[in-house]
């Protein structure tokens, strides 16, 4: 079966996504402080003592994960381990997890907004999110990806 022409778009937005968590993410680790993001003035209001740990989950959680994604949404490898994992769902592992990215980035922008409020990036995140929701929705992407 032909890839929809539809899955394009939202590899795009996943690697857009794992460029800003990389980038994020090593600019927090190489400056925990977060004065080179300009984000120094916000820590006070986080529950950890510097950007390490926020660095970490960019790196692996927006970065790595939508990379991984990506490359089984194109290349559909067959992996039992994860297949298993998922086995309780009718569509390949790797475009519900897509979803389950998406919930990931709501419950981070949501604390996140709680605890530190709103900024550009923030914004822009969360736009992604919804391109992501809904070219991983729409009926074509999902037929392809249905088991």
């Amino acid at each position: 079966m032909r890839r929809p022409i539809m899955l394009w778009p939202l590899i795009f937005f996943l690697l857009l996504l794992a460029l800003g968590g990389f980038y994020g993410g090593i600019a927090m680790l190489t400056d925990p402080t977060g004065t080179s993001l300009q984000v120094a003035e916000v820590l006070p209001l986080l529950p950890v003592p510097d950007y390490i740990l926020p660095g970490i989950f960019l790196i692996v959680v927006m970065g790595l994960f939508p990379l991984v994604l990506t490359y089984a949404l194109i290349a559909r490898p067959n992996w039992p381990w994860v297949d298993s994992l998922f086995q309780w769902s009718k569509y390949y592992w790797a475009w519900v997890a897509t979803l389950t990215l998406v919930a990931i980035i709501t419950i981070w922008l949501a604390v996140e907004s709680m605890l530190i409020g709103f900024f550009p990036i923030t914004y822009f995140t969360a736009a992604l999110g919804l391109f992501i929701l809904f070219f991983a929705l729409l009926p074509g992407v999902r037929k392809f990806y249905s088991e």
